[in-house]
């Protein structure tokens, strides 16, 4: 790839050089990608640390989910495109395991990456004793802003775009064998997806209805997201036929949609049996009402003077008159 030819957006009238090495100090490059990939991180745990006391987790402990969470998260995403690695002519990670460490070279998946830190994380919250619904929210608001952020890396990779097309928000000079091409700008069409996911989620959290609820209409959302997107995209990670990553995607849909109605339906009738019940110490507390209520009534009949008091009055009466 020519890095020299600008990227474009014909309909938009932009042009734009773009360069996958941010800087190259001695021979040693630091990509766009990496530098995009950490300060989405960055901001994913500025917001997580800045809003962990709506979840009632301490910094500390969420300071250790993070760290191992993303160690594990590395290790997924690579594995998960490793093993998915698209080629006809074998995987070449496979031949050559060492290749699997060379992370400076690229491929990461992102379902690896998820999977890796919420399993990492659920190990630690069950270690501590710490709600792992109440952790999976704080990532169901985190995963989207480094996501968000993250997907600007393929842009400067010029890669993760998608078929052919003359719409207007086409971009082009990003395939070497013909660079007037446009193409669809998955990579954009994603980020934005991530943002308003971020901005609904975020304004939803401190109205949910149980812990673990935000994470799951993250996973409703970006999956429901990523299954359209993917299908744009020219570079899948597959299956035979079968795209991996929008496999996953409608699965993780359809899992999150029915857990959110099971739990949803499972606090309702909760809530029916709570209305129902009523304790004894409830039923003797009436009793006693109900007896005070007919004291007070027994008082107002007889002129404002207890039952007692008016009999004994009518036996003196009829003593005086004998």
């Amino acid at each position: 790839m020519n890095e020299n030819i600008p990227v474009t957006f014909p309909g938009l009238g932009l042009s734009l050089p773009v360069h996958s090495s941010a800087l190259n100090i001695g021979g040693f490059e630091i990509k766009w990608y990496g530098i995009l990939i950490a300060i989405g991180l960055l901001l994913a745990m500025w917001y997580a640390f800045r809003h962990c006391k709506d979840f009632h987790i301490k910094p500390d402990d969420l300071t250790d989910i993070i760290i191992i969470s993303l160690i594990c998260g590395v290790v997924g995403a690579r594995l998960y495109y490793v093993i998915f690695y698209p080629s006809p002519y074998g995987n070449p990670y496979f031949q050559n395991p060492i290749s699997i460490l060379f992370l400076r070279d690229g491929g990461l998946g992102i379902y690896g990456g998820i999977v890796g830190a919420l399993v990492a994380a659920f190990l630690v919250c069950k270690k501590k004793k710490i709600s792992v619904g109440a952790v999976f929210d704080i990532a169901g608001l985190g995963f989207p802003i480094g996501q968000a952020l993250g997907r600007w890396g393929n842009f400067f990779n010029r890669e993760a775009y998608g078929a052919a097309t003359n719409a207007w928000w086409r971009m082009a000079g990003v395939d070497p064998s013909n660079v007037n091409i446009g193409y669809q700008p998955c990579f954009l069409f994603e980020s934005i997806w991530n943002i308003v996911g971020f901005l609904i989620l975020h304004k939803y959290h401190k109205h949910r209805k149980f812990n673990g609820e935000v994470f799951l209409l993250y996973v409703m959302w970006y999956g429901f997201g990523r299954f359209f997107i993917e299908g744009l995209r020219t570079d899948s990670l597959m299956i035979g036929n079968i795209r991996v990553s929008q496999l996953v995607a409608a699965v993780t849909f359809v899992v999150a949609l029915c857990l959110i109605v099971f739990k949803r339906m499972k606090l309702r009738q909760m809530a029916a049996d709570k209305a129902a019940y009523t304790p004894l110490f409830t039923e003797a507390a009436r009793a006693v009402e109900d007896e005070r209520k007919k004291a007070e009534q027994s008082v107002d009949e007889n002129n404002g003077r207890p039952a007692d008091t008016q009999t004994a009055e009518h036996a003196d009466k009829r003593k005086d008159e004998e």
